[in-house]
């Protein structure tokens, strides 16, 4: 049986953050609501699909990805948490940037950036 890596952002994807810049730092970004319905889909691909493995990415680093899914306990359903490919922000130390090891390796990546060119499928959220 094949496994299927399904990535998720943050930004825009798990947390709807509209109406705040994308150039605005991790840290400084006042806290958004969760997207209902991909928490339900994280969920579910987490639990109940056999040959998946759901990882979270995000522009503002590994440690942010792993905030995030401290704080709203999606701990269970998430294998791991990697900085998005596109991440370099000067505040990130040199542990957050993207790890090498999953390049070419996500197969469905859920995004809000329709430029999203991540892995084999992309599927772009509509948040409006």
């Amino acid at each position: 049986m094949d496994e299927i890596v399904i990535a998720f952002d943050i930004d825009g994807t798990i947390l709807n953050n509209e109406g705040i810049q994308p150039e605005t730092p991790t840290h400084l970004r006042p806290r958004c609501g969760l997207n209902l319905e991909v928490i339900s889909l994280i969920q579910i691909l987490g639990r109940k699909m056999k040959n998946t493995k759901v990882i979270v990415w995000s522009g503002g680093g590994k440690q942010y990805a792993e905030q995030i899914v401290r704080e709203y306990g999606l701990e269970k359903y998430i294998h791991a948490c990697y900085g998005k490919p596109t991440s370099a922000p000067a505040h990130l130390s040199q542990g957050d940037e993207y790890d090498e090891s999953i390049h070419g390796k996500v197969d469905i990546c859920f995004d809000d950036v329709h430029a999203c060119k991540l892995a084999d499928k992309n599927i772009i959220v509509k948040m409006k």
